[in-house]
């Protein structure tokens, strides 16, 4: 069963984050995904290089990536940046608040953990904006450490946070 974030005009509201979106295609994918304190904020509507999309808004104190391999552009302008098998990347929260927040157009792997909370029968799923599964509505009333194993998550941004990458190895020009 899914649902949508509420919105007094049927339409998500528009939610400009500090950095204009690229139009540029990227993917990030992981042996697991850590989403520490994970608040969904809703279903947003933003604009990027190549007009308004609907993105899946998210705020989080910190997110783990293990084993990260991150694609971004087309053809000879991809860039490639992977770390070490078995290598944490953190992107941390900075500033105030300490909150990082996600704008994702998807995000799909196994779901293992929810913070304690009752994980759904089908832990293989997929989260658009679209099609938002209950257990992710829920985050929006409690914060919880959320955990993906074989995650791929088609980011538009992030805003305020901090990038730390263990033992990367670089690509570029793979077309």
């Amino acid at each position: 069963m899914t649902s949508t974030a509420p919105s007094s005009s049927g339409a998500p509201p528009l939610d400009p984050p500090p950095v204009r979106p690229a139009d540029a295609p990227w993917v990030l994918r992981a042996d697991r995904l850590v989403l520490r304190a994970a608040a969904f904020r809703g279903v947003v509507t933003l604009r990027t290089g190549a007009g308004t999309v609907e993105a899946l808004k998210f705020t989080a104190r910190s997110v783990d990536a293990v084993s990260l391999d991150m694609t971004a552009g087309r053809g000879r302008a991809v860039t490639r940046l992977r770390t070490r098998a078995g290598t944490t990347s953190t992107l941390k929260g900075e500033g105030g608040d300490n909150v990082v927040t996600l704008y994702l157009r998807a995000l799909s792997g196994t779901l293992t953990d929810l913070g304690g909370a009752p994980l759904p029968p089908e832990r293989t799923v997929t989260v658009t904006p679209a099609s938002v599964p209950d257990w992710v509505t829920d985050l929006a009333t409690s914060a919880r450490t959320v955990t993906f194993v074989k995650v791929t998550v088609s980011p538009l941004t992030q805003s305020g946070a901090h990038l730390s990458v263990t033992g990367p190895l670089f690509q570029a020009g793979a077309g």
